[in-house]
């Protein structure tokens, strides 16, 4: 229904822009005068906002850039170091890797946690345990009037130090059936996050996950 909504809106603004453009050639006999006009009504109709989606489109696609280069996963505390700190190699293994979001945490169990972090003046909220000692927290923040950020942090309940951060950009871009998109307008950015292999070596850097 939506597609046909929207082809049905296409064809109305076509006659439109149409009619805008070419009634003056063909109205007023001042061919100067004439072609004036035909350019007013196709930029009224047509021409304006096409300019002003390309316009938008082109500052949303270099905001996503921009962003992008954002990206990253900063490591705080190495992994070695984390190890140390947990007792060794066998008590790092017990830790293991347990992740659950907030909303399967037992309400009992949350409260033991802080739920608001604040780091390197952002706050940032609480949105997993990934096992009895890691928290995860995470917060959305503005990179311009375009994109925005989302930072996660690996948070070490028991010394209070953050191990990790990963920032990533999960895109700008409307990929729904628009009319930016039907007449080919770039409009954004594509997502943007650290490289899975990255991740994978993080993961292995600070968590046991098989025995």
């Amino acid at each position: 229904m939506l597609g046909i909504a929207v082809l049905f809106f296409l064809a109305l603004w076509g006659i439109v822009v149409f009619l805008a453009t070419f009634l003056p050639l063909k109205t007023i006999e001042n061919k100067p005068v004439a072609w004036i006009c035909a350019f007013a009504g196709f930029m009224l109709t047509f021409g304006g906002w096409w300019l002003k989606w390309t316009i938008e489109g082109e500052r949303a696609y270099r905001a996503g850039v921009e962003a992008c280069k954002q990206a990253k996963i900063t490591i705080y505390v190495p992994p070695a170091k984390w190890v140390e700190m947990v007792g060794g190699y066998e008590a790092w293994k017990e830790l293991g890797y347990d992740y659950k979001s907030t909303l399967y945490i037992p309400s009992e169990e949350k409260k033991r946690y802080p739920t608001i972090l604040i780091f390197e003046g952002k706050e940032y909220k609480l949105s997993a345990r990934k096992n009895k000692r890691i928290l995860e927290y995470e917060t959305e923040y503005s990179f311009n009037k375009y994109a925005s950020l989302t930072s996660t942090l690996s948070y070490d309940l028991k010394t209070k130090i953050v191990l990790y951060k990963t920032v990533s950009f999960w895109g700008n871009g409307e990929s729904n059936l628009t009319l930016p998109n039907i007449l080919g307008i770039r409009n954004g950015y594509s997502r943007c996050i650290p490289d899975k292999n990255d991740h994978i070596k993080i993961k292995n850097f600070f968590y046991i996950t098989r025995h």
